[in-house]
């Protein structure tokens, strides 16, 4: 299923790269990430797989909006 996670700190196209790659490292794909939005949207089977998602994205340091 498609969700969006709406974050905090993303400022410029290296940090849509950076989190893209920290999620997809933890074995999520990512359809879209948008630094402008602050937003990611990935493809998650269940609410534990975007749990981790999250949680690869705060690991990089940045904030769930």
């Amino acid at each position: 299923m498609k969700k969006t996670i709406k974050t905090k700190g993303m400022h410029c196209p290296s940090c849509e790269i950076l989190l893209r790659e920290a999620i997809e490292e933890a074995g999520i794909n990512v359809i879209s990430a948008n630094h402008a939005k602050n937003e990611i949207v990935v493809d998650v089977k269940d609410e534990s797989a975007l749990s981790t998602a999250k949680k690869a994205i705060e690991k990089e340091g940045y904030k769930i909006a």
